[in-house]
């Protein structure tokens, strides 16, 4: 006997718990990549934080890689 852990909302996932492959689904609104805008036809990644979706690993790379965060010292002074 398998235990399936269920939780109701982000804010119960564990810390460790950044994002979800969904596989062979469908989002509910017909809703496009985050990041390239591609209609999700089958399966996605759900980001737990943002709520995101991307169609696949290598946009929610591409995102995160363009949320490095701006230095102090390129904002002057």
């Amino acid at each position: 006997m398998s235990v399936i852990e269920t939780f109701t909302g982000p804010s119960q996932f564990p810390g460790h718990i950044r994002f979800v492959v969904v596989n062979n689904r469908v989002p509910q609104a017909d809703a496009p990549c985050g990041l390239c805008g591609a209609k999700i036809e089958q399966g996605y990644i759900h980001e737990l934080q943002t709520r995101s979706i991307y169609c696949d690993a290598q946009c929610l790379a591409a995102y995160k890689k363009m949320m490095v965060p701006v230095r102090a010292s390129f904002l002057g002074p």
